[in-house]
């Protein structure tokens, strides 16, 4: 029987290996670890996307509020916060959050700024969850374009909380369109692809535009990397379908580190078989 036809016979995630002939052990032990090793820089280069822009909002959120709700002292934050701005374009809006939860700053590339809203936060998890463990990231969304049909760049929601009590929180809405160009840039093969993953198994990035936004929970190598949780990633390749049904090889890297979305690197069976001996 054919590779081919013994994996199309299993109907689901076999590891490859055992499929492959024995003469083939070291070329896919070497297939293996490339896309393994893409899957992890993906991950990493994630994770520390993350981890420097909550170290930036995290240092705007350190000067304790007291009397900063007086007009002046709010415009010097309202300076501050268009630095911040600029100085990270991810960050697409910044709003600070005093001690109580209440919005005292919003500041936006998309909106006019607002200063003493007062909009009462306190309840919502942005804040209760960064004042309990001092960050809490949001889950993925796709603000729509006014007029559009389509999902808008994926974003979420990064909270901040000061190391002091009464120096509030900031609540930053940050782009990911890094996470795209940063999967636009990677090669696998001829036409293998890595892409991201959100918690809901919708996809925040793949060569294809078109998919951004597609719901990927019904594939095999989604459904086996939440199953595994927050274990490390399996040793083996798995062959089974991509979204447009063709066979493939798929690895994945279960912890982005610190946001626990999934990254996937998959390489059609027919071109890993055409690879040297």
């Amino acid at each position: 029987m054919r590779r081919r036809e013994f994996i199309a016979g299993l109907g689901g995630a076999v590891a490859w290996p055992l499929v492959a002939t024995a003469q083939q052990g070291d070329r896919v032990r070497a297939l293996q670890l490339r896309m393994c090793l893409k899957a992890e820089v993906v991950a990493d280069m994630i994770g520390q996307f993350i981890r420097v822009i909550e170290a930036q909002v995290g240092r705007a959120t350190q000067r304790p509020w007291l009397a900063d709700t007086q007009a002046g002292i709010l415009a010097d934050r309202r300076f501050d916060a268009i630095y911040l701005l600029r100085l990270v374009p991810a960050i697409i809006q910044l709003a600070q959050l005093d001690p109580t939860g209440h919005e005292q700053l919003r500041v936006s590339r998309l909106a006019i700024d607002v200063l003493g809203s007062q909009i009462d936060y306190s309840q919502d998890p942005k804040f209760t969850e960064a004042v309990a463990h001092k960050v809490y990231y949001g889950p993925v969304y796709f603000p729509r374009p006014v007029g559009s049909h389509n999902p808008g760049e994926p974003s979420m929601t990064l909270s901040v909380a000061g190391r002091r009590d009464d120096a509030g929180v900031s609540v930053a809405e940050v782009g990911l369109k890094m996470i795209q160009d940063t999967v636009a840039k990677i090669k696998v093969g001829e036409r293998g692809v890595v892409y991201v993953l959100d918690a809901q198994d919708r996809v925040i990035a793949h060569p294809d535009i078109s998919l951004i936004a597609a719901d990927f929970s019904s594939l095999a190598q989604v459904r086996v990397a939440r199953e595994a949780g927050s274990v490390a990633p399996p040793q083996s390749l798995q062959a089974v379908k991509d979204i447009n049904g063709r066979e493939v090889l798929a690895v994945y890297y279960a912890c982005i580190t610190p946001v626990g979305r999934l990254v996937f690197v998959e390489l059609p069976v027919e071109e890993a078989d055409a690879l040297p001996q």
